[in-house]
């Protein structure tokens, strides 16, 4: 017997959808891995700040599954070399493990901050060569034992 329903593939959809996917892939995660769906997404922010209130560094993160990701981890020029980079990383660090976190990961391409997360205790696991151009992209973790 053969199947002769038609499929296309398309761009063409709607937000509910693409919730659809996701929710598909959840239902699939918690039947093979139970405890690693908890706990559940949550954000971590921090943010340095002078005493007029304006950021002047900050690290943006989200905890998923024992794991923080860091999306950004910035300081402003003027403040480079001067261990806030350091401190936002220790401070997080110290929330990560309070909620039972056992990783941190992030990514830095090579004209960033890859030898900055290296004296941090991060460890490259993968790299991405030629993204951009000329440059490669970093993947490093931290396990927090």
């Amino acid at each position: 017997m053969t199947n002769d329903t038609v499929y296309t593939i398309t761009q063409d959809h709607q937000e509910s959808d693409a919730k659809f996917i996701s929710s598909q892939i959840d239902q699939f995660n918690l039947v093979k891995a139970p405890s690693a769906q908890v706990p559940s997404t949550e954000t971590i922010n921090l943010m340095v700040k002078d005493l007029e209130g304006r950021i002047v560094g900050g690290l943006l993160g989200s905890m998923n599954r024992f794991a923080l990701y860091v999306s950004f981890l910035w300081v402003s020029e003027e403040l480079r070399g001067q261990g806030y980079g350091s401190k936002l990383l220790e401070e997080v660090e110290g929330i990560v493990r309070a909620k039972g976190g056992k990783m941190i990961h992030l990514d830095t391409w090579s004209f960033q901050a890859p030898e900055f997360y290296k004296k941090q205790g991060f460890e490259i696991f993968g790299v991405l060569e030629g993204f951009p151009e000329g440059f490669k992209r970093y993947f490093l973790k931290k396990d927090l034992g």
